[in-house]
């Protein structure tokens, strides 16, 4: 089993965050769903489980994108991500967001402010 199998599908955590995929396999290219994209900015690969937006700079597996857009560690994304794949114990919420997306001036993500990265668990 590869790393990649045992992730949760990249298409799922996409649609959980609001994007609308023509193709759902394959290299696709789609309008990015942590920003307000007018044009297709982002892309995902099914194979190697992946997304990368070029005008917000979101990118990750699809565990780092729920980790990144939760602000929950990898474990905790684990968990969520059984959740949207309908695979937990009734519906996971996020404790940070419930699934929103970032407020616009925390989409970026740019110069000095944390906001928005991954913080690590203390018993790590």
């Amino acid at each position: 089993m590869s790393l990649v199998d045992d992730m949760p599908d990249i298409v799922a955590v996409l649609k959980h965050y609001g994007a609308n995929p023509t193709r759902t396999s394959g290299q696709v290219n789609l309008k990015c769903p942590f920003h307000d994209d007018t044009h297709s900015s982002a892309s995902f690969n099914t194979r190697e489980n992946i997304f990368n937006c070029f005008a917000c700079g979101m990118s990750g597996n699809s565990l780092q994108i729920i980790a990144k857009q939760e602000r929950i560690d990898i474990r905790e994304a684990k968990s969520f991500a059984e959740g949207i794949a309908g695979l937990g114990y009734g519906q996971v919420r996020s404790k940070h967001l419930s699934g929103g997306r970032l407020p616009r001036k925390q989409g970026n993500n740019k110069g000095g402010s944390t906001a928005g990265s991954i913080r690590r668990s203390r018993g790590a």
